[in-house]
């Protein structure tokens, strides 16, 4: 029997008589990821993504700016601009801009205890050379009501960015 057993399969090959275990687990799996994107379930996932990625870009531009401002022995500034949802960042002649994410804005400082300010002011940090900051503290708030604060304090120059919880619920 072993001899037309090898006629048939040669030395290391085997029938094949279906699909493995692991084959079929890959297969499950990339039908569940498959549905979790066809009926849209994994879009507040994706958008949470997306805002992490937005503030961890911000930090690293924060931070970045703080490091120019050091060893240029120049003064970095930069301005938040409600109006225009966007960031600049001025170091020396050079401008960057970041721009806010779809459906978010800026909260705290730019708003009244009765709602949004009308005339909404840029605010302004300024990095020094020395390494200090001018104070500031302000909340971006996402557009799934995620919201970060941002402070930065002025003796150190030392950049926080800090997760809240969703805008309209109260901290314990």
């Amino acid at each position: 029997m072993t001899r037309s057993f090898r006629r048939i399969f040669p030395l290391g090959a085997r029938p094949l008589r279906g699909f493995t275990l692991l084959e079929l687990l890959v297969v499950m799996a990339l039908l569940g990821v498959a549905t979790l994107l066809a009926t849209g379930g994994a879009e507040p996932l994706v958008r949470a993504a997306r805002e992490r990625g937005w503030i961890d870009r911000l930090h690293a531009e924060l931070v970045r700016t703080r490091s120019y401002a050091r060893a240029s022995g120049a003064v970095a500034i930069v301005s938040f601009v409600p109006e225009q949802e966007e960031i600049r960042f001025v170091t020396g002649s050079r401008t960057r801009l970041l721009a806010l994410p779809h459906g978010s804005r800026f909260g705290s400082g730019f708003e009244t205890a009765t709602g949004a300010d009308e005339q909404a002011q840029t605010q302004t940090l300024v990095f020094f050379p020395d390494g200090t900051a001018s104070d500031l503290e302000l909340i971006v708030i996402g557009s799934a009501g995620r919201a970060t604060r941002l402070r930065v304090a002025g003796v150190t120059g030392k950049i926080e960015l800090t997760p809240l919880e969703p805008a309209g619920e109260p901290p314990a």
